[in-house]
């Protein structure tokens, strides 16, 4: 099979029972249907070798699985592919040719490469012509003896860089999901897989908060990739004195947990690579309480647009620290959402809101999102709504691993972080039908990390970490599940039977009991109090607590909060005077509640110890003439050594309660201050 073939065919196997649409597979590799008709019967011929179910035009227009369509099978099949079974392209050949022949410091004849793929000599002569002219171009010489074959003549430097770019062109990626890849991966002989490497890097990336515009960290994990498994020198040891950047300690990182000895010429080269393509300019250090709240003023501002309560939800806000911050899983995969769901989400008037307000993250970013980007946060969101609607019944799901539990314990937990469903089981794949048959309950579906042959119930296939197209499934499943369910179901009528373990008919009073269970728990809470620090006392001391009736400009109210922090010799001049800046340029993103603002700047603006101070201002400020009034200023600075992400989250939730601000500012004592901050609720 072809390239375009086996894209095609993988495309099914992902795609599930759903077909792919004529139309857009025309329009995506710009063929005719004539031509896309002949890819259908290389595909089909492919299939009857391997005794499988051949694939069916729809009426539909649209391409499908046969009856009896063994995924397992066909999925297995395409990675045991040979050279002669997959007909290379002339642009692979070349690629593959120059893979080779940039690694090898052997000469290496053509009939070699000709028997290897499974073409004549004739061909490989016209290759090597194409492979000659694009050495050239990039002043590399391939020479060739006729007695000997081909040996690439350039410097170690050199061979990097072509390397790296042309691992660049075959998009080796975590998942290696296409033939080609796994066929240069397999012929390579490579010891360190990219996976390994990419996991090592970004782990560093999120210790030290750093973030890599646009593609610029995938193009440093291909580049550590070539010089571990192919470049790799015994000589000339790192001194411990020498001073790195971020990029060179991600290296030396990476290095020591995959055991690799990386060395001084391997940094300098590095060093000399990120120069010549200007990569440094594309790293940007974060601070993650400064992006944990510019995400909540962007949630913030998506909530009054959109009217969906999201800033309450802490699950929503930690999901999209996490993506943003280390950009896992953006990807290219082109999220689409259900052109037929009448439900409470409008998808076009969220998109719409995440793309105006989009700008507020990308100022503090410094890069532009993409549509793919921006439409992943819409997912997020999305499944917050899911997460969070009141009268939404609960799905009840199993998932379902190969055999080990570990898997599926580790998918039930990311599952559990994103969605409030009730997980009934965790099982392996040979279990699942035997425990469906024995339970008495319904399941609405199935979330599975391998294929799952069940008629009891719909089976979503997921990675093991979840993905922004297995968010969309999980959630458009969600979606349906509602769509199913009786019509005269009383959603809300659900929900008190789950709370009070009864049937109320009446609505008002329905309302008037949850009421009232609310008013019974907040009472209890105010007069019982659990004598227990939170995470803000942890750092905040009576010393930094102060209280003015004096009428202050938001600027004066921030030096004022850092006064005694700044006496006390925790923290510099320089370091309010960096957060008045972020102020300036970012907007009222301190406000991070209903009276509550955090003054905070990134632990290199000079900070000398962690610390935490408030100001109780009884008349209020406004940072801008469209924000609420602020009452609580707390002041916050950290060296970076310790994370205190629970300290800001606990100063968000004194924001999300209006009387508990107000309680806070009736009190006139700074003991009776420091006590409620830390000890009420």
């Amino acid at each position: 099979m072809r390239k375009r073939s086996t894209e095609i065919i993988q495309a099914i196997l992902r795609n599930g029972d759903k077909g792919l649409s004529i139309k857009e597979l025309t329009k995506k590799y710009k063929i005719s249907q004539k031509t896309l008709r002949n890819d259908i019967k290389e595909i089909n011929q492919f299939l009857r070798d391997i005794s499988a179910s051949e694939l069916i035009f729809t009426e539909k227009g649209e391409i499908a699985r046969g009856p009896d369509f063994d995924e397992d099978l066909v999925e297995r099949s395409l990675y045991e592919m040979d050279p002669y079974t997959y007909k290379l392209s002339t642009e692979e050949r070349k690629i593959y040719i120059m893979m080779i022949l940039t690694t090898s410091e052997q000469y290496i004849t053509m009939q070699s490469f000709a028997e290897e793929l499974f073409v004549s000599r004739i061909t490989i002569v016209n290759d090597i012509e194409a492979v000659r002219e694009e050495y050239r171009s990039i002043e590399a010489d391939l020479v060739v003896d006729p007695g000997k074959g081909m040996l690439l003549n350039c410097g170690k430097k050199k061979r990097i860089e072509i390397l790296t770019e042309l691992y660049k062109e075959i998009e080796i990626n975590v998942k290696n999901d296409g033939f080609f890849q796994r066929m240069i991966l397999n012929r390579m002989h490579t010891q360190f897989e990219f996976s390994g490497i990419f996991d090592c890097m970004q782990e560093y990336m999120q210790m030290c908060s750093i973030i890599f515009v646009e593609d610029v960290f995938y193009e440093l994990v291909l580049y550590v990739f070539v010089v571990f498994n192919f470049f790799r020198t015994v000589d000339t040891q790192v001194k411990n004195e020498i001073s790195c950047s971020e990029i060179e300690n991600m290296m030396l990182y990476t290095g020591h947990v995959m055991n690799v000895n990386v060395t001084q010429d391997m940094l300098m080269d590095l060093q000399q690579y990120v120069q010549k393509h200007q990569l440094n300019s594309f790293v940007k250090t974060v601070d993650e309480v400064e992006l944990y709240k510019i995400i909540m003023h962007f949630v913030q501002k998506l909530e009054i647009q959109t009217h969906y309560e999201l800033s309450d939800d802490s699950k929503l806000m930690d999901s999209l620290l996490m993506h943003i911050k280390s950009m896992k899983n953006w990807g290219d995969w082109q999220v689409e959402f259900p052109e037929e769901y009448e439900g409470y989400i409008d998808y076009a008037f969220l998109e719409e809101a995440v793309n105006e307000n989009a700008f507020i993250l990308e100022q503090f970013l410094g890069y532009e999102l993409s549509d793919n980007m921006k439409k992943s946060i819409v997912i997020h969101i999305c499944v917050s709504i899911i997460r969070n609607h009141r009268y939404m019944s609960r799905a009840s799901v199993i998932i379902v691993c190969p055999g080990s539990m570990a898997t599926g314990k580790y998918l039930e937990a990311q599952i559990k972080n994103y969605f409030d469903f009730r997980i009934i089981d965790v099982l392996a794949v040979k279990e699942v039908n035997r425990r469906l048959k024995m339970l008495k309950e319904k399941v609405d579906f199935i979330i599975s990390t391998v294929s799952v042959q069940t008629d009891y119930c719909p089976v979503i296939k997921v990675h093991p970490f979840l993905k922004m197209e297995d968010m969309y499934l999980i959630q458009k499943m969600t979606f349906q599940n509602q769509k199913n369910l009786p019509a005269s179901m009383n959603q809300k009528l659900r929900m008190l039977k789950n709370m009070i373990g009864d049937i109320i008919e009446d609505d008002n009073l329905a309302e008037q009991l949850c009421s009232k269970i609310s008013e019974i728990v907040e009472n209890y809470q105010s007069t019982v109090p659990v004598w227990r620090k939170n995470a803000i006392g942890t750092l905040l001391e009576p010393g930094g607590i102060q209280i003015t009736e004096e009428e202050l400009s938001w600027m004066q109210a921030m030096y004022k909060a850092a006064d005694p922090l700044e006496r006390a010799g925790y923290i510099r001049r320089e370091y309010i005077e960096k957060a008045i800046r972020n102020v300036e340029e970012y907007g009222d993103y301190i406000v991070v509640g209903k009276g509550v603002a955090l003054a905070h700047a990134d632990k290199d603006a000079g900070v000398n110890e962690d610390c935490l101070g408030l100001l109780v201002l009884k008349k209020g400020i406004r940072f801008s003439q469209n924000s609420d009034m602020v009452y609580l200023l707390f002041c916050f600075a950290t060296t970076g050594k310790n994370a205190y992400l629970e300290i800001l989250k606990e100063i968000v939730q004194i924001g999300q309660k209006k009387e508990r601000v107000q309680r806070i500012c009736s009190l006139n004592t700074l003991k009776e201050i420091y006590e409620e901050i830390i000890y009420g609720s």
